[in-house]
C-alpha cells in the first residue's frame, strides 16, 4: 500500500505550484482579504462613533402642564410621588394641576388658554372601573402619541393611589404591589435563549459555508483530475507513477489551494474584527463591540468544550477533512470522464450528494429532529456539514468528535483508492461513456 502511494508528493507539489503561481489567484486572494478587513473596520468605526451630543432633555415630553379633573371620588393623586417614572428627565418638567368642581369643557378651555403645550386629563368612573381620558385642546402642539405616553404613566400612579385607599395593611399592599416575574426552563436543556439560538443557527451557517466552498472549488478539482485523462497523457503518466499516488497528489493539491484561500479569508475576518475593535477603543474608549461580547458569552454559556482551543482545532480539522472527502468525490467524478465534453455532465455525480447532505444538515435543526441530527454525524456525506459546528458549540464532546473524524478519514481513503483504480482501469475503455457494467469490470479487474 505504501508503494502504491509513492510519489504522491511530487504530483502534489507540481499541481499546487501550477494552481497558485498565477497572478489571478494571488490578486483575488489578497484583494478579497483587504476588502473583508476594510469593510469590517469601516462598519465597526461607524458603529463605535457616538451620536452627536443631544441637548439636555432632547427626548423630554413637550407637555408642560396637565390640568386634571378628577371625578373618581377618590383622594387626589400625587402623580410624581406615586410613579418614579414621572420624575425622570423625560417627564420632570410637567406640572400637574388639580381642578375641582368644574365642568369638562371648562377644564379643556383652561388648558387651551394656558398654552399650546398643555393638555387636560379627565378621570371618571365607569361601569368597569375608572377611565383616564386625555383631551388635547385645539391649536395644541401636542400629538396624540405624546399625550398617551404621559397618561399611561399617570394611570400607574392613579392605580397605586387607588390601592392605598383600599384599606389594605402595609404588608398586604406590599404583596399586591410586588410584580410577578415569569420564567421557564426545560430539564436537560440550557435555559439561555441566546445559547439555544446559537446552537440552532451555527449548524446552518457551517453547512452553508461548506456548500459554497464545494460549489466554488468542486469543478476545479474534477477538471484537474480529468485533464490528462482526456488529453491522452494518462498512459504516459501511469508508466512512472501509481494511479493512487497520481489521484491523491492532485486532489490534495487542489484541496490545499482551496483551503489556503478560504483560511486566508477567515483569518481576515478575525483580523478585521479584533483590529477594528482595538482601533475603536483608542478613538472611543467607551465603545463595546457587540460581536466580541457575543463570542465571550458563547465561551461561558453554550457548553463545557464550546470554543475551547481543543474543540476549535478539532472542528477546523474536521472541516478540512470533510472538504477533502467531497474533493475526493469530485476527483472520482473526474475519473469517470472519457471525453472533454463529458466534464460538465460528470458533475452530477459530485453535486447530487452535496445538495442532499446540505439539505439534511440544514433542515434537521430547524425541525428539531434530534434523531436525524445524531445519525447524520456518523454518515460521511452529512458529517462534514454538521459535526464542526457541534464541536464548536459544545453540543458533542471531543471523544465523539474524534470518533466521527476517524470514520470520515477511512471513507476518504477508500474513495481515493477507488478513484485511482477507476482512473487506471478506464484507460481500456477510452472514448466510451462509462456505465455500471463497465465500472464493475474495472473493479473486478476484467475487461
Amino acid at each position: 500500500m505504501k508503494h502504491n502511494f509513492s510519489g504522491w508528493t511530487s504530483v502534489y507539489g507540481f499541481t499546487l505550484r501550477q494552481s497558485t503561481k498565477g497572478v489571478a489567484f494571488k490578486l483575488i486572494t489578497a484583494l478579497i482579504s483587504l476588502v473583508i478587513i476594510g469593510v469590517i473596520v469601516t462598519i465597526t468605526l461607524l458603529n463605535a462613533k457616538p451620536e452627536d451630543n443631544k441637548p439636555e432633555n432632547a427626548d423630554a415630553s413637550p407637555i408642560n402642564k396637565v390640568f386634571v379633573l378628577d371625578n373618581s371620588g377618590l383622594q387626589p393623586t400625587d402623580f410624581k410621588a406615586l410613579n418614579t417614572s414621572l420624575q425622570s428627565e423625560r417627564f420632570q418638567n410637567i406640572e400637574y394641576i388639580q381642578l375641582t368642581e368644574q365642568s369638562r369643557d371648562t377644564v379643556v378651555k383652561t388648558a387651551g388658554t394656558d398654552s399650546d403645550s398643555s393638555i387636560a386629563v379627565i378621570i371618571t368612573t365607569t361601569d368597569s372601573g375608572y377611565e383616564l381620558e386625555a383631551v388635547i385642546p385645539s391649536g395644541s402642539i401636542i400629538s396624540s402619541g405624546q399625550a398617551n405616553t404621559v397618561v399611561q404613566e399617570m394611570s400607574v400612579a392613579f392605580n397605586t393611589n387607588k390601592l392605598l385607599q383600599s384599606g389594605l395593611t402595609s404588608n398586604q399592599l406590599s404583596i399586591v404591589m410586588t410584580p410577578a416575574v415569569t420564567s421557564y426552563s426545560t430539564i436537560g436543556v440550557s435555559s439561555s435563549g441566546i445559547a439555544y439560538a446559537i446552537k440552532l443557527i451555527a449548524p446552518m451557517l457551517f453547512a452553508f459555508m461548506l456548500y459554497m466552498m464545494l460549489i466554488l472549488y468542486g469543478q476545479t478539482i474534477s477538471k484537474s483530475v480529468s485533464t490528462e485523462k482526456t488529453s491522452r497523457l494518462m498512459e504516459t503518466l501511469l508508466t512512472s507513477i501509481h494511479p493512487y499516488a497520481l489521484i491523491s497528489g492532485k486532489i490534495l493539491a487542489v484541496t490545499s489551494m482551496a483551503l489556503l484561500q478560504f483560511v486566508t479569508w477567515i483569518a481576515s475576518i478575525f483580523i478585521g474584527l479584533y483590529g477594528a475593535d482595538a482601533i475603536a477603543h483608542v478613538l472611543y474608549p467607551d465603545y463595546t463591540n457587540s460581536v466580541i461580547t457575543v463570542i465571550d458569552f458563547l465561551k461561558d454559556n453554550i457548553g463545557e468544550t464550546a470554543l475551547s482551543p481543543a474543540a476549535i482545532i478539532l472542528a477546523i480539522t474536521f472541516f478540512c477533512v470533510g472538504f477533502l472527502f467531497y474533493c475526493v468525490i469530485a476527483g472520482l467524478a473526474g475519473c469517470m470522464v472519457s471525453k472533454p465534453e463529458d466534464v460538465a455532465s460528470s458533475q452530477q455525480l459530485f453535486m447530487f450528494p452535496i445538495i442532499i447532505s446540505f439539505l439534511v444538515a440544514y433542515m434537521a435543526p430547524i425541525y428539531h429532529n434530534e434523531a436525524l441530527v445524531k445519525v447524520a454525524r456518523y454518515i460521511p456525506f452529512t458529517a462534514p456539514f454538521s459535526v464542526p459546528s457541534d464541536l464548536i458549540t459544545g453540543t458533542i464532546g471531543l471523544g465523539e468528535g474524534i470518533l466521527t473524524l476517524a470514520v470520515l478519514c477511512v471513507f476518504c481513503l477508500l474513495i481515493m483508492m477507488l478513484s485511482g483504480r477507476l482512473y487506471k482501469g478506464l484507460i481500456l475503455y477510452s472514448g466510451q461513456k462509462p456505465n455500471f457494467k463497465m465500472i464493475g469490470n474495472v473493479l473486478k479487474g476484467t475487461r
